[in-house]
């Protein structure tokens, strides 16, 4: 199966890559919209940044962000799925109410309500390991065994998640890359993308000009060729679904692996 590109909306004023105080709804339709003519195979809306540091949100104020989005997306391009990119149930519960097809719960710890509220709307979650929270994440890193860890975190959360109802087509993992890992870490876990691909789920990484693919001497945010680099090595370990801001480029990233792996 080809891999797919899910391109990110951010309905925030603070997201490190994007983020604009002067968001509204016509601008987000936009990038919706230019999203999807890039390629795009999913968008991300969210409404809360997880940056390190970043200040939490209450649900209605990422509600306040998002819901018109996800309606308006929904009923402009009713057969593109939609990922909802948040841990708060009262906000999934709408989002899902409205066209979400897939809750991106990056909080690491989902509540096993949120597992039954996509079971209940037949739709997919993306459970992603992390630690801590915005705020604490980054004092987080001590592991004994990075991957093994990892992968035990996951595998819990699969077997948690089945017993709520879901089955492995309904749930995506993603290993975290950047929460509460150092740079060395998200390395060695780039290294060894391929640790959790006989999990039997499909596996979403999100390396988009992340700050550990900054090189000496340059000035954040922007670190696309790092990006594109980083997410040909991530299909090369067998990633499925790839999360970027740059679709159009990330694209022909695709078509390239693709058309490669097809020549083997």
């Amino acid at each position: 199966m080809t891999p797919q590109i899910m391109g990110i909306i951010n309905a925030t004023p603070d997201s490190f890559y994007d983020g604009d105080p002067q968001n509204n709804l016509d601008k987000l339709l936009a990038k919706c919209a230019a999203h999807i003519e890039d390629g795009a195979d999913i968008l991300d809306i969210g409404g809360e940044s997880t940056r390190p540091g970043a200040t939490p949100v209450s649900a209605e104020e990422e509600l306040a962000r998002t819901l018109d989005l996800i309606k308006q997306a929904h009923k402009k391009w009713p057969q593109m799925p939609i990922s909802q990119d948040t841990f708060k149930i009262p906000v999934a519960l709408e989002g899902l109410k409205n066209g979400v097809n897939i809750v991106n719960d990056v909080s690491g710890t989902p509540d096993p309500e949120m597992f039954r509220l996509v079971k209940d709307f037949k739709a997919q979650i993306v459970i992603m390991h992390s630690r801590g929270n915005p705020q604490t994440m980054q004092t987080l890193t001590d592991y004994k065994d990075l991957l093994g860890e990892i992968k035990e975190f996951l595998v819990g959360k699969i077997t948690q998640a089945q017993k709520c109802g879901l089955t492995k087509e309904q749930i995506i993992i993603d290993p975290g890359f950047g929460f509460a890992k150092t740079r060395e870490q998200n390395y060695h876990l780039l290294a060894h993308a391929d640790f959790l691909k006989d999990l039997g789920v499909r596996v979403l990484i999100g390396l988009s000009h992340k700050k550990f693919l900054s090189q000496p001497g340059e000035k954040p945010p922007k670190r696309k060729t790092q990006t594109l680099c980083a997410n040909f090595a991530a299909l090369l370990g067998g990633a499925d679904i790839l999360r970027v801001h740059d679709v159009r480029e990330t694209k022909k990233v695709v078509q390239f692996f693709t058309e490669l792996e097809a020549n083997k």
